[in-house]
């Protein structure tokens, strides 16, 4: 069903964009010139967003998502090099909506070894903007944060005549002996545009303030080319982007990442018919998956299980697919001294997992057969700004969501043929005809509904009350794992899971107060939010039998997790604020506090982080500046009691964090027009500490004991150099 839809979506979207296009090239000689169109989500003023433009950003980064540590409320989970996942007021993975130049981009691999920002290298990171507090139902589904990442790109220019143009990167960093190259060479005019891009980026191990980290070596490459067009009516844009990344370490997952192969395509067309402005956008990603854990690291040992001799050795790989389209529609028009936007969008998935030994050609297990979604979403949403000094927002979502899966096996087709009646065959066969024999296919029908209010209260005074219901549909992860395996989206706990078919979606309710105040030489925005969620899915100690025995007997787990429903709230505040001190002196910071706790019982959700603020003193002159960050977070031992990894190691529990203090140094120098060099060193007292977000190591030959959360950066010599014409 998705497939077929798949392929209408493509036509018909590819029709209209031709009939539409065509007539209104002739009119385009009209001198009749339209204002600039509003992107769905892309309209929000400094009060709402926060805006890091990487031009003036000086420290390294090879994970793009890391950038969100600079955001008030915002965070990043690291799983390893390429594969860490944003983070907002205690919310990542499948609940944050990213989207990478207007884009959805469905991570390919059952562990999020590629999240959407894994798809932009930070060389050909433009810009990333957070929505802050509650997003617009116009920005899409989802009750995390609302994060859109630009790439680097041509441009149109005020000429007929064909200009050239190049933005290029190239950086070092000592800590793991990386280098991050990348850049985009285009070609433009007033009408149409052209630009092929490309990065490379590399790493060895990385040094922490102990030792060496094992298994974070990395490798990605990553090109594209893209085209577009415009005149006085229209706008054509069209991008194909392939990446290749691996071999890459994500010590904290069980696999790492052997090879990484997607390709995206990326269109929109955007135009006006009558009195309203139209947007039109579709993308698709296609994803070949393969990770393993022997390559790079030493197999598990699983020797004195009482496993089958069919198993074969303790050496397993992981080959996934998936592929994902997204088709957008939004009419915007004048209305009762407003604007109204009406909006249609529709997402598809499906996955694909199967699980491999190399020894033993005939063993596998399919932890994943095409596993489908779609999302089909309609919403309106207005927006009134004409009142002197009041704004207000008023929107509605409707989101219908359809999910199914096929019918799963392993080797052999029936485990008790062959005198294999053991304990693990004799369970995997149970949980396999449970999950075959029942009905999969799941209808959810969710709707988000959003209020803000701004009011001027004077001219460097500004307010916003929001509230919002919003509604996420659980994960194809979630729902349809039928055996225990570590298979959770990245949440790098080292547990075992097993999905439900059952769950009912979240339900996230959201009030919000906001403040700005902003004069010549200051700026203050603190925002403080409850978020009551209903149905929250969490991980809780699994009752099935026969998950319990094969994860006992066949996975060395014998406290396996399973996709649960619970009640949850997270509430906090955060700020970001600055002042000039002199004319050559300013002073930066921003605070995060966030507490997530479960309603049902006396328990912290998982992987919440703790009260942390960044404090930056920068000096500017003409052509330089320089800048001393100091980085304080506190201890964290609000965590949750029930999530364990294992009980019988003591290292290897989810345990309290303590508090650290960082001093990081930069400096940016522009020697000549269109030439940036950026230098620094982070972490300058190279201090042994660990962030509270990170995983907990699985390889053994390793600095970091197995079980122990991943360790900070060490002494971090940085520098690079950009290229602009």
């Amino acid at each position: 069903m998705r497939k077929n839809l798949k392929y209408y979506f493509r036509y018909v979207y590819a029709t209209l964009t031709a009939l539409l296009l065509t007539p209104q090239v002739v009119m385009a000689e009209h001198p009749h010139q339209l204002p600039d169109l509003t992107v769905p989500g892309q309209d929000y003023g400094e009060f709402s967003s926060v805006v890091i433009d990487t031009g003036s950003y000086v420290k390294p980064l090879t994970d793009a998502g890391a950038i969100m540590k600079q955001v008030p409320g915002g965070d990043f989970n690291a799983t390893g090099a390429l594969s860490g996942q944003t983070s907002y007021r205690g919310l990542f993975g499948p609940r944050m909506n990213v989207r990478l130049d207007g884009m959805y981009v469905e991570s390919g691999g059952p562990n999020w070894m590629d999240p959407p920002l894994h798809y932009l290298p930070a060389t050909l990171l433009e810009s990333i903007e957070v929505q802050r507090g509650i997003a617009s139902v116009s920005s899409g589904s989802g009750i995390g944060g609302y994060v859109k990442a630009k790439a680097k790109s041509s441009k149109f220019v005020d000429s007929d005549e064909m200009q050239s143009h190049g933005d290029f990167t190239l950086g070092g960093h000592e800590a793991d002996n990386g280098f991050n190259a990348g850049g985009v060479l285009s070609t433009s005019n007033r009408n149409h545009r052209v630009h092929l891009l490309g990065s490379y980026d590399k790493g060895d191990d990385m040094d922490f303030g102990g030792g060496v980290v094992a298994d974070t070596e990395y490798r990605r490459a990553f090109g594209g080319v893209g085209y577009g067009y415009q005149d006085g009516m229209n706008e054509f844009t069209l991008d194909l982007r392939h990446s290749n990344s691996g071999p890459a370490g994500t010590p904290s997952l069980p696999m790492d990442i052997d090879f990484l192969k997607t390709n995206l395509f990326n269109t929109s067309f955007d135009t006006t018919i009558g009195n309203f402005d139209i947007e039109t956008r579709f993308n698709t990603t296609d994803v070949r998956h393969r990770m393993n854990n022997y390559s790079w690291r030493p197999a598990p040992d699983f020797s004195g299980l009482p496993l089958p001799p069919f198993v074969g050795s303790d050496e397993r790989f992981v080959d996934a697919d998936s592929d994902s389209d997204v088709f957008e529609l939004v009419a915007e028009t004048a209305l009762a001294n407003g604007t109204l936007k009406l909006g249609f969008d529709w997402k598809g998935a499906s996955h694909d997992a199967k699980v491999g030994d190399p020894a033993v050609a005939a063993f596998y297990i399919t932890n994943f057969n095409d596993a489908e979604s779609d999302h089909y979403g309609f919403f309106t949403e207005w927006k009134n700004n004409s009142a002197e000094r009041l704004g207000v927002e008023l929107g509605v979502r409707l989101t219908q969501v359809e999910m199914d899966a096929d019918v799963v096996s392993a080797f052999p087709a029936d485990l008790a043929d062959g005198g294999l009646l053991l304990p693990p065959t004799i369970a995997a066969q149970t949980l396999r005809d449970d999950f075959n024999n029942r009905d999969r296919s799941v209808s959810d029908t969710n709707v988000d509904a959003v209020v803000k209010l701004d009011y001027a209260m004077s001219d460097n005074l500004e307010a916003e009350l929001g509230f919002s219901r919003k509604v996420r549909s659980p994960s194809y992860i979630e729902r349809y794992l039928w055996i225990p395996l570590e298979v959770n989206a990245g949440l790098g706990d080292g547990n075992n899971y097993i999905g439900n078919p059952d769950l009912d979606p979240e339900e996230s309710y959201q009030v919000e107060l906001g403040l700005n105040w902003n004069t010549s030489r200051a700026y203050f925005s603190p925002r403080g939010y409850y978020r009551r969620i209903d149905d929250y899915i969490q991980g809780t100690l699994t009752t099935n039998t026969a998950a319990i025995i094969f994860s006992t007997l066949a996975a060395g787990d014998p406290t396996p997790m399973e996709f649960t429903n619970v009640d949850a709230e997270i509430y906090g505040f955060d700020a970001g604020w600055g002042f000039e001190i002199t004319d050559q002196w300013q002073l930066d910071g921003i605070v995060s506090y966030t507490r997530g706790k479960r309603r049902d019982i006396d328990d912290n959700l998982y992987r919440i982080a703790p009260l942390n603020s960044n404090l930056a003193l920068t000096h500017h002159r003409e052509t330089w500046s320089a800048t001393v960050e100091g980085v304080f977070v506190d201890s964290q031992d609000k965590i949750s009691d029930t999530i364990t990894l294992d009980p019988a190691n003591p290292n290897n529990s989810n345990a309290e964090t303590p508090g650290y203090i960082l001093m990081n140094l930069s400096a940016q120098w522009v020697p000549k027009s269109g030439i940036t060099l950026n230098a620094g060193v982070e972490n300058v007292l190279d201090k042994d500490y660990t962030d509270h977000l990170t995983g907990f190591n699985r390889v053994s030959d390793s600095d970091v004991a197995i079980g122990s959360r991943m360790p900070g950066i060490g002494r971090n010599v940085f520098a690079s150099i950009n290229y602009l014409f």
